[in-house]
């Protein structure tokens, strides 16, 4: 796990099951930048990850995943289930980002610039890494979350924080609101789909993942 300073701590959400987390931390925040949050610590499974996030305001960190960027990639992962699986909820998420793709504001970081490539755990997808510039992000491997890895759930929980700051400092900026709920229905979608994904692998007889097992 990262060590990181409690004072920092200045939001803390976990996803829907209780099973991951999110810790936002203002380390290193210039006042300046509009955010109040630059790392979001985030629960893999086995241990933590410290992602850095830029809001797409004018003045924003020098560095991280935008907002758009991460949107990108929870839609890059929901375009590969709804292949693997069209019926099992992946549609509903990715007609949610859709919509917080068309609202966002002009001047937020476009999301090129990011590379998919294959990990080193088995896994229906064809991907599992993503990366720009130095930045890499590794995705669980399983569609029920169950695995070690970032979460499609806990990348769209990074990104609901941030809008949820952003509008709360520009509140004129009416299609901030409109990204945001956009986002949550996305949100909601993704808790959805990864019940679903549950189920699914256990009327199946899947055996649980060793993260389960502890838990259990």
């Amino acid at each position: 796990m990262i060590d990181f300073d409690e004072k920092d701590v200045v939001a803390a959400r976990r996803t829907a099951d209780g099973e991951r987390f999110a810790l936002f931390l203002s380390t290193d925040v210039l006042p300046f930048w509009g955010q109040r949050f630059w790392a979001a610590m985030l629960d893999t499974g086995g241990d933590g990850f410290g992602l850095p996030v830029r809001y797409g305001t004018v003045c924003t960190a020098p560095s991280g995943w935008t907002i758009r960027q991460l949107v990108c990639i929870v839609q890059a992962r929901m375009a590969l289930e709804h292949a693997r699986m069209p019926d099992a909820g992946a549609l509903a998420v990715l007609e949610a980002l859709g919509r917080a793709v068309r609202q966002m504001p002009e001047g937020e970081p476009l999301g090129s610039g990011i590379d998919f490539e294959p990990g080193w755990q088995d896994s229906p997808y064809r991907w599992t890494l993503a990366r720009t510039g130095d930045l890499c992000l590794r995705l669980c491997a399983d569609p029920a979350s169950r695995e070690d890895g970032i979460t499609p759930e806990l990348l769209l929980i990074v990104i609901d924080e941030a809008l949820r700051d952003w509008t709360e400092r520009a509140p004129h900026i009416r299609r901030l609101w409109a990204v945001r709920n956009a986002i949550r229905d996305a949100l909601a979608g993704e808790i959805h789909r990864v019940r679903l994904a549950r189920v699914a692998a256990e009327s199946s007889g899947e055996p649980e993942s060793a993260e389960s097992e502890e838990l259990s």
